[in-house]
């Protein structure tokens, strides 16, 4: 397969969620997917992973901290594809301090990738990174919803652009214990701050999309805040929005012609200690203990049921806009490696059915899913 599939008139992106290298060898990772991934013009990723041997370990993280930080060097997989654009504003940004944001904008710089949504200081973390082709210049914007204060870029620190939300509790009957509806409302400052970039990347470039590292980890939907973000987003100029965190897929809505994946899911993710995370910031539960539930004797419901399933999703576009949104589904083998899953195997039609689904739980989310070529088909102009 060749890259650049796109006319001249044209330009195409794939975009994909969570990668977390790791793999033995480190460029096993996507083996089955590079031709895949260069079959658009220009390629996307949400990285989870630090590139650094310096900084100290975060214990309110909760992360595994043999896995988060790796060898610098190791980047270099990721220019094996190549990917044109790297998200590395997530959760797990600071899990190392801001020597370990500042080594990692560092060791990407040096392969050649640009990156988005964190960085030495909070104006380069809110800077948009432009990738030309066919005559276009797309501006990458990225921000994250999911990280601990002290893993905000400031000033005068490293770290992530926020895109912050307040949670509210609101009992849904007059019963104590009540289940609660769950309001989540983005701040002001925060959604001001981002309009404004989007608006002067628009000014830059013909094109801007912009990733949030955002969500519910483990939940099938969507929170409150988050199509409010979306629309703001789209409205001050972006024609795509990259959504990934809650490591497992979520549906995708259509907004005045632009595409929200809410979750793009896992793509390629290397668990070397295995075994399971523990919540921020306390560290006292297990995830699988908030997670998962046991409705009744036998019927178990586990957080990781869709660990494995992701895709690449394909955007094309020309001068007056998104002309189609495709989408191809992946799933990881035992080694964390995404394999295409072809049209004819069983996962195929259940993941089909599983994002008209979804789509049932978003205003304006598609709920109709065809298929075409061996993907599907979320949007054609």
């Amino acid at each position: 397969m060749a890259q650049g599939k796109s006319s001249a008139e044209c330009v195409s992106i794939a975009a994909v969620g969570d990668v977390s290298s790791g793999h033995k060898p480190p460029e096993s990772a996507f083996d089955y997917v590079t031709d895949a991934l260069r079959l658009a013009d220009i390629r996307f990723a949400q990285v989870e992973r630090l590139y650094t041997e310096r900084g100290t370990y975060q214990l309110s993280s909760g992360a595994f901290n043999n896995e988060v930080r790796q060898p610098p060097a190791t980047a270099a997989i990721f220019k094996k594809v190549p990917f044109s654009v790297l998200s590395i504003a997530s959760n797990h940004s600071g899990d190392w301090g801001p020597e370990a944001v500042e080594d990692t904008v560092k060791a990407f710089r040096d392969t050649g990738i640009p990156t988005i949504g964190a960085g030495c200081n909070i104006a380069q973390a809110r800077s948009h990174a432009i990738v030309e082709h066919n005559g276009y210049r797309v501006a990458f914007l990225g921000y994250c919803s999911v990280l601990l204060p002290q893993f905000w870029a400031t000033e005068d620190r490293a770290g992530a652009a926020p895109m912050r939300a307040h949670t509210f509790y609101e009992p849904y009957e007059y019963q104590p214990g009540a289940p609660p509806r769950i309001v989540t409302v983005p701040y002001e400052e925060d959604l001001e701050a981002l309009t404004e970039d989007v608006r002067r990347a628009k000014a830059a470039a013909d094109l801007v999309v912009v990733s949030f590292h955002w969500g519910l980890h483990y939940t099938p939907m969507p929170q409150k805040y988050q199509p409010v973000v979306a629309h703001a987003a789209i409205d001050a100029g972006a024609c795509a929005i990259l959504g990934h965190h809650p490591h497992q897929q979520q549906g995708v809505e259509i907004y005045k012609g632009a595409p929200i994946f809410y979750a793009l899911g896992n793509f390629a993710f290397h668990r070397r200690g295995g075994g399971h995370a523990r919540c921020a910031p306390n560290g006292e539960p297990f995830h699988k203990d908030v997670y998962s539930t046991e409705v009744e004797p036998g019927q178990h419901y586990d957080y990781r049921r869709h660990w494995n399933e992701g895709g690449i999703a394909y955007i094309d576009f020309d001068r007056a806009g998104v002309t189609k949104v495709t989408y191809l589904p992946t799933m990881m083998n035992d080694l964390g490696q995404p394999q295409v899953v072809a049209s004819s195997h069983p996962q195929f039609e259940t993941t089909r059915r599983y994002f008209e689904w979804l789509g049932t739980g978003i205003k304006g989310g598609v709920t109709a899913v065809p298929v075409s070529d061996g993907r599907y088909v979320f949007y054609k102009r």
